[in-house]
């Protein structure tokens, strides 16, 4: 989401209130405009299915097939993706553009692999009709690739063309949902009508994403479509800490299908209607979290952290570190403290809100005081969030790791416990203890990290770059040969030609201020140049 926050920073310019407005406004659109879309699209379709009088065995099947692809369909790519963001985001650092689209070739065909696999296993024994199966299917392996589709999109920035694929897309599922409904009735069920909109819609998206894809980086007509392999195994842990984290998120809901709340549909689907759904609006209160995240946090604290490693890689000297280092970690808790206090506030009338408004759709006490309950576990698992992308900027994965693997591990057992031993009171408390604690673990160690960032920087890193040589890596050299190249030992090779570069630049500014017989002299003082020492000495003498 960086790019997103690099453009409203344009915005942020105007240092008006209607430019603000504009900005805030538009980073609302970008954070969560393509959620509440996609959420628009099945909240449409039932609305249609409401106005036909659909039996609630029918649209159960619907909803669940829809639930079931959108959990499953982000808990299987989320660690995929995470790990094709760093490889893409290397591509680009280092201009290599042939293998971009390929790669997104490439991760889709491995992500519906696994798709067809689980989908098989898990709808083999279903007595759905085989029609429903198959619009099940597509529509849990389309998203699946959508998801995939994001990373490359964040990349494009071209926001306003991602939010009318979403917008014409969900065009189409209503119009499909409606000529099916209404005119088309007889050719096949309402929940097979229902499935086919939002696969027409799904389909859609997905190909005008494709076209804006390969229409920015072109065609992968010789690309590499899996030489994104071997960073799998450099970066396995961005690989388990997202998906952890999407464990997290899931398997309280998962859970809970189990007990008396969870409810059976067409012998194939289980799933909790009141706790999914109070859940979903609980999670949409933490909306305005990530958009004064990607306006503040990222575009403030971003520039800060771009200076403090510029001072360290371009040889600054300790004063330059240190200070650079100050206005970062200042930076960091100042927005940081600023961001909590405003979701605070904002969950606080979320809270009133939903309370009032909840109880008129004849939602009990308990399960208003489960609501409640579940809107404070979704702060504290959106702050867990920022942290963990927080670490990820200073590329410090252990501790994410640890800390993604406790928030997993701490729901399953607590919700377990909770289900086993308490029931319904517990719906909800498990997952807001667990995630509260995750959030404290989270931020004791980023203020760890914040102390000692010197060390983590200078001292923690291998002195020698080890590039991976396990199994994906030979697949990836056999598949592709002398072709294959390691992006991240380019990106070396372009750091440390750049620095000759400045070094050479650096004595020839000098040697044009003042020429001494001896070249060597320069040469052999090259150290104190890069500080600016050399040259202040020079234009000082200079000036005398």
């Amino acid at each position: 989401m960086a790019g997103v926050g690099f453009e409203l920073k344009k915005l942020f310019t105007a240092r008006t209130a209607a430019g603000h407005i504009r900005a805030y406004s538009y980073s609302a659109m970008i954070t969560a405009g393509p959620f509440a879309l996609l959420t628009l699209m099945i909240l449409g379709v039932q609305l249609l299915y409401h106005i036909c009088g659909t039996p609630d065995a029918v649209t159960g099947v619907f909803v669940a097939s829809v639930v079931y692809s959108f959990i499953f369909s982000q808990v299987i790519s989320g660690g995929f993706t995470m790990v094709l963001t760093r490889y893409v985001a290397d591509c680009l650092s280092v201009a290599h553009w042939q293998d971009v689209t390929s790669s997104l070739f490439g991760i889709g065909a491995i992500l519906e692999v696994i798709c067809g696999i689980s989908g098989a296993i898990f709808l083999w024994g279903s007595p759905l009709p085989l029609l429903t199966k198959w619009l099940a299917y597509l529509f849990f392996a389309m998203l699946t690739f959508v998801w995939a589709e994001g990373v490359y999109l964040s990349a494009i920035k071209n926001y306003k063309r991602l939010l009318l694929g979403y917008f014409l897309g969900v065009l189409i599922s209503f119009g499909v949902a409606y000529l099916m409904l209404f005119h088309g009735a007889s050719l096949m069920g309402a929940d097979q009508a229902g499935l086919l909109a939002v696969d027409m819609g799904m389909a859609f998206i997905m190909l005008f994403f494709l076209l804006c894809i390969t229409a920015h980086f072109g065609l992968p007509s010789e690309g590499m479509s899996f030489a994104f392999l071997p960073y799998y195994e450099r970066h396995w842990r961005l690989f388990f800490i997202s998906f952890f984290y999407m464990l997290g998120l899931f398997l309280p809901n998962i859970i809970i299908w189990q007990g008396p709340l969870g409810v059976s549909v067409a012998d194939t689907f289980r799933y909790a209607p009141i706790y999914d759904v109070l859940t979903f609006y609980a999670f949409l209160s933490i909306l305005p979290l990530m958009m004064m995240f990607v306006v503040s946090v990222e575009t403030n604290f971003y520039d800060r952290y771009a200076s403090y490693f510029i001072a360290v890689t371009r040889k600054g000297n300790f004063r330059s570190i240190n200070d650079a280092r100050k206005n970062l970690l200042y930076t960091l808790w100042f927005e940081m403290r600023h961001i909590v206090e405003f979701q605070l506030v904002f969950t606080l009338v979320w809270l009133a809100l939903g309370s009032y408004l909840l109880s008129f759709a004849g939602i009990t006490y308990g399960q208003i005081n489960m609501f409640n309950v579940l809107l404070f576990g979704a702060f504290f698992t959106g702050l867990l969030q920022l942290v963990y992308i927080l670490f990820i900027y200073f590329d410090y994965q252990q501790d994410v790791l640890y800390i993604s693997a406790f928030f997993a591990v701490s729901n399953i057992v607590l919700g377990i416990i909770g289900l086993l031993f308490f029931g319904e009171p517990s719906y909800g408390f498990t997952f807001f203890v667990a995630s509260a604690t995750s959030c404290l673990l989270g931020f004791w160690r980023l203020s760890h990290f914040a102390k000692r960032i010197n060390y983590f920087v200078f001292c923690s890193q291998p002195v020698f770059y080890m590039p991976p040589h396990g199994i994906l890596t030979k697949i990836a050299e056999k598949l592709y040969g002398a072709r294959y190249v390691n992006l991240e030992l380019l990106g070396v090779e372009q750091e440390e030609a750049e620095q000759e570069k400045m070094r050479e630049q650096k004595i020839q500014q000098a040697m044009n201020q003042k020429a001494p017989e001896d070249m060597d002299e320069i040469r052999d003082s090259i150290n104190e140049i890069e500080s600016g020492d050399t040259i202040k000495k020079i234009e000082n003498d200079n000036k005398k």
